[in-house]
């Protein structure tokens, strides 16, 4: 999970307990009949514009709540660098190609942008591309990641 997540939770929780406690308050002084909140009522009808607006905010609230699961969820989802190191590289027909080594980064991006493998003695030299240290690169828009193997496209 990156930094700015974990720093988003306890905003959050801050956050949503304090609109808690507006809530209780406004409720208490809306329904009272102790009388000891005074709610002015005009013409106007401006005696619900905190109901409405603690309705918004918990709208707004509601909504914050799904986008951070989802931003947790995606953190969650995504591969570690070393949960694929050393994993099998497979193509398209299944044929084994070789062992993932490293991978290479976009600076801009800071997104994966190729795998380089380390190829089995079965690889055709003339199919795929490879660096100086004799590894094959793929770009790694054209892999696909699942649990056991990474498969070529």
């Amino acid at each position: 999970m990156k930094k700015h997540t974990i720093l988003i939770i306890p905003g959050y929780i801050a956050g949503l307990g304090s609109l808690c406690l507006i809530t209780y308050r406004t409720l208490l002084a809306f329904f009272s009949e102790s009388k000891t909140v005074t709610v002015y009522i005009n013409a106007f009808g401006e005696q619900y514009a905190d109901l409405v607006s603690l309705v918004i905010i918990w709208g707004i609230c509601i909504l914050g709540a799904v986008a951070l699961y989802k931003i947790v969820k995606q953190e969650e989802d995504k591969p570690l660098f070393h949960n694929i190191t050393g994993k099998k590289v497979v193509n398209r027909d299944g044929l084994y190609l070789g062992n993932l080594r490293h991978l290479s980064f976009d600076e801009k991006t800071g997104m994966i942008s190729r795998i380089f493998v380390e190829p089995s003695k079965h690889v055709d030299p003339n199919v795929h591309t490879f660096d100086e240290t004799g590894n094959i690169i793929l770009p790694f828009d054209s892999v696909e990641l699942t649990e056991n193997v990474i498969i070529q496209k």
